[in-house]
């Protein structure tokens, strides 16, 4: 039999000579830091390998919830209809101060979902005083829309719509066509 050379600790970095090849370390200390080292590296990887996992199970989540994407076309089309009315007076009081305004809807969303991206029933509206607080100020807001379309839009508007069913794809679709409306507009406007 071959006697064992020696050989380096693989946690203190000292030449020992250990029982047999396989040992990597020259002593119980040595073994019990190195075996925490190395349950240590293995957590690591495990935790970077989970959140790989977890991340991409939420991708594949997100890319089918559907209430997500509702709210992600929502908000891109109320970031088009403020940057469409920007530098103009919210729709109902004709308010100009430095205030926060929201893209408001004259039929609302509850009441119409056929209407909820219609860009002829969404203007820029003080968030508190019409939009929040008084409901919208629908008498004004319907006066200002027969100003800027006429009566027959108003009226289209107020009238019967077929409830639209929207599908996750439908939502992504609105997503990016008020997002690619945003840009066109930003890209006008410099």
């Amino acid at each position: 039999m071959k006697p064992v050379k020696q050989k380096k600790c693989v946690q203190c970095k000292y030449m020992f000579t250990p029982s047999n090849s396989l040992v990597k370390v020259c002593g119980m200390a040595c073994a019990l830091d190195y075996g925490k080292s190395v349950v240590k590296i293995k957590k690591v990887k495990a935790e970077k390998e989970f959140k790989k996992e977890t991340a991409a199970m939420k991708k594949a989540m997100n890319d089918v919830d559907k209430s997500l994407w509702s709210d992600k076309a929502q908000k891109a089309c109320n970031k088009f209809i403020l940057e469409r009315d920007k530098g103009r007076p919210c729709i109902s009081c004709g308010n100009m101060n430095d205030v926060k305004y929201d893209a408001g809807h004259y039929i609302s969303r509850g009441h119409s979902a056929a209407l909820r991206f219609n860009e002829f029933n969404i203007h820029r509206q003080c968030s508190a005083y019409c939009n929040s607080a008084n409901s919208g100020q629908s008498i004004r807001y319907r006066q200002a829309l027969v100003k800027l379309y006429g009566e027959e839009k108003v009226l289209w508007l107020e009238g019967h719509h077929e409830m639209p069913r929207y599908r996750v794809e439908d939502y992504k679709r609105i997503h990016e066509e008020f997002t690619n409306k945003l840009k066109e507009l930003k890209n006008v406007s410099h």
